[in-house]
């Protein structure tokens, strides 16, 4: 087998391996679905009321049909426990996806916060990695101009990541 064909055979595996992740549900559940407790538990997951859809589709393979009306029931009862403000935030302050499946605004405003929070711990996470470097730079340079150049650097990042912590603290005490 020649390197060529070993590539792409590996790029097919992984084209397929990704392709049957994404299936909401395989053929052979279909015959076995309790279509309520699916409902229930993709509401719950927020994800999108169209994903029905797909389970429509990959049953229709093997001549099985959804029970949407019970698919629904489950759904709305796992969307409400989905919609919440308090998970908004914690859907948000984990960076996870939000599908836009909640009709509450607290939802939505709390999920913000949350997302915004995550996306400050991830900046400061990346100016540390950033301020990590420097040091060591600074620690193996022997030039003393670029190693005040480096330890202005180190101060102006610094500056930057307190910055960044000081609304997370105000934050927490008032939320």
């Amino acid at each position: 087998m020649t390197l060529s064909t070993l590539y792409k055979t590996a790029s097919l595996a992984v084209i397929y391996l990704s392709l049957s992740a994404c299936a909401a549900i395989s053929p052979e559940k279909c015959k076995t679905a309790d279509w309520y407790n699916l409902g229930y538990s993709d509401g719950q997951s927020g994800y999108k009321r169209s994903r029905v859809n797909d389970y429509r589709q990959t049953c229709a393979e093997v001549n099985v049909d959804v029970n949407t009306k019970k698919w629904q029931e489950g759904y709305e009862q796992g969307n409400q426990v989905y919609c919440t403000p308090e998970n908004g935030y914690r859907i948000g302050r984990a960076g996870q996806t939000y599908n836009g499946v909640c009709l509450n605004e607290s939802f939505v405003k709390n999920y913000n916060k949350g997302k915004r929070q995550y996306d400050i711990d991830e900046e400061i996470k990346q100016l540390e990695e950033r301020l990590y470097r420097l040091k060591e730079q600074y620690r193996n340079e022997t030039n003393d101009d670029i190693k005040r150049e480096i330890r202005h650097d180190i101060r102006d990042l610094e500056r930057e990541i307190d910055r960044l912590r000081i609304p997370q603290v105000i934050y927490q005490v008032v939320f």
